[in-house]
C-alpha cells in the first residue's frame, strides 16, 4: 500500500462522527504522525502538559500507544518517543476477487497483516460458498495478534445483496448462489458483522482523497456504479442500487446470469464478451488485473464487439450522470486500461455529456489499488471499534 496515500487516509480518521474527547485527539495525532512526544502533543494540541501525561498514561494502559526512548544524540537523557500499537485493533474483511473469495486482516495503520484466499468454481452454490467463508475465517482468525482486539467482520461484496435481511442475493460469478444468508454462516460469532458494497468501499477512498460529488462506474466482469457526495456520504439505496448491468437493452435477447434477457451486461461484461475479444486467452474467472494486462496490449479499435460495448457503456454512463449530476465521473475495471477503448469512451461521453451547457468537470480512470479498497471496507469498522475501546476505559 502506498505509504503517502495511507497517511493521507489516516488523516481522515474519524470520518463519520465527532471526536469523543481530547484523549482521542491525542491518539489520532500520534496515529497520523503529527506528534511524536508528549511535549509536541502539548504544543500542537494546546492541552496542558499534566493533562497530556494523564491521557498518554491511559492510552499506554490500554495498549493503544507505545513510548520508547529515542536514540541518544549527545549528552543527557534520551527523549521518549510516542508510537501507535497498530495491531491493538484489527478488522476482518471478506472480499470477492474474480473467481476467488479472499479474507484480509487489517490493522489501525491500514496494513494488511494477514491474507488467505480460496478459489470458488463457477458452479458454486450456497453450500459451497458458505463452506469457503468458514474455512477462510478459521484460517485467518488464528493469525490474529495476541494483543489485538477484533473490531468486527466485514463482507465486502459485489452483485445484489440486502443489508436488512443479510442475504447475498445474486452474483454474476456464481449464478448458482441465491439468497445466501450471511448471518447463518457465523451463528455464534460475538463480534459485529456488516455488509458493504465493494464499489462503495473503493468510492470511499476517492472521496477521502478529494471530497466532491463523485460517480464511480465499474466495467469488468459486471457493470455497476456507486455515488457519493460532500462529507464522504455514500448513497446506499435499496438492495440492488447501482446494478445498471441489468438494465434492459432494446433489441437484445441474450440470456443474462440474472435470468432475464437483453441485460446491459450481455453486451458489455467480461463474462459475456471476454472470449469474443480475447479468444482462448480469456478464461472465465480470470483475475481482472490479468485481463487488464491482456486488453492493454491489444488494438481493438476495429473490433465490432468492443465498439458495441463501448457505445452501450457510454450511453449508460451518460444516463446515470443525468440522474446524479456528479462533478466527477471515475471509471474502474479492465476495459478502460486499454488506451483505444478509453479514448473511444471519452469521445462518446463528451458528445453525450452536455446538458443545458453543463458538463462533468472531471473524467478519469480509477487508480485505487485493491489493498486500498480493502481498507475502505475496514475503515468504518475500525473507527467504531476505536470509539468503543476509548469509551470503555
Amino acid at each position: 500500500m502506498n505509504n503517502k496515500l495511507t497517511i493521507d487516509l489516516l488523516s481522515h480518521l474519524p470520518i463519520t462522527r465527532p471526536l469523543l474527547n481530547d484523549q482521542e485527539r491525542v491518539f489520532l495525532a500520534v496515529l497520523k504522525g503529527q506528534v511524536k512526544s508528549r511535549s509536541e502533543a502539548t504544543k500542537s494540541l494546546s492541552i496542558r502538559s499534566t493533562t497530556i501525561s494523564d491521557y498518554v498514561a491511559e492510552l499506554l494502559a490500554m495498549r493503544l500507544l507505545t513510548e520508547v526512548p529515542s536514540e541518544r544524540a549527545g549528552r543527557g537523557r534520551p527523549s521518549l518517543i510516542l508510537g501507535v500499537n497498530a495491531n491493538r485493533l484489527v478488522t476482518i474483511v471478506f472480499q470477492v476477487i474474480s473467481q476467488s473469495v479472499h479474507v484480509f486482516m487489517v490493522n489501525l495503520s491500514a496494513e494488511i497483516i494477514a491474507h488467505e484466499k480460496i478459489e470458488a468454481a463457477p458452479d458454486s452454490d450456497n453450500a459451497v460458498l458458505e463452506s469457503i467463508f468458514l474455512r477462510l475465517y478459521q484460517a485467518i482468525i488464528v493469525k490474529q495478534p495476541a494483543e489485538a482486539g477484533l473490531a468486527g467482520i466485514v463482507f465486502s461484496l459485489g452483485g445484489v445483496f440486502d443489508r436488512i435481511t443479510w442475504r447475498w442475493i445474486h452474483s454474476s460469478r456464481w449464478p448458482g448462489m441465491n439468497n445466501l444468508d450471511i448471518r447463518s454462516i457465523f451463528p455464534g460469532e460475538e463480534h459485529a458483522i456488516s455488509m458493504s458494497r465493494t464499489l462503495d468501499n473503493e468510492l470511499l477512498i476517492h472521496l477521502l482523497q478529494q471530497d466532491e460529488s463523485t460517480l464511480l462506474l465499474h466495467w469488468g466482469y459486471g457493470v455497476g456504479f456507486a455515488f457519493g457526495h460532500s462529507g464522504d456520504r455514500i448513497v446506499e439505496g435499496g438492495y440492488a442500487f447501482g446494478e445498471i448491468g441489468h438494465w434492459h437493452i432494446a433489441g437484445e435477447a441474450a440470456r443474462c446470469h440474472c435470468g432475464q434477457t437483453g441485460c446491459l451486461e450481455t453486451v458489455t461484461a467480461l463474462w459475456s464478451i471476454g472470449r469474443q475479444i480475447l479468444g482462448d486467452e480469456f478464461q472465465a474467472g480470470d483475475d481482472e488485473e490479468h485481463i487488464a494486462r491482456l486488453l492493454e496490449e491489444r488494438d481493438l479499435s476495429d473490433n465490432p464487439v468492443v465498439q458495441k460495448a463501448v457505445a452501450q457503456i457510454t450511453t449508460a454512463a451518460s444516463n446515470v450522470c443525468r440522474v446524479f449530476f456528479p462533478k466527477k465521473l471515475i471509471i474502474s475495471g479492465p476495459f478502460v486500461k486499454n488506451a483505444g477503448i478509453w479514448r473511444a469512451f471519452c469521445d462518446g461521453f463528451s458528445q453525450q455529456n452536455s446538458f443545458f451547457g453543463q458538463t462533468i468537470q472531471a473524467l478519469s480512470v480509477s487508480q485505487v489499488s485493491r489493498d486500498l479498497g480493502v481498507y475502505g471496507a475496514a475503515l468504518p469498522v475500525l473507527e467504531q471499534g476505536l470509539a468503543k475501546l476509548l469509551q470503555e476505559r
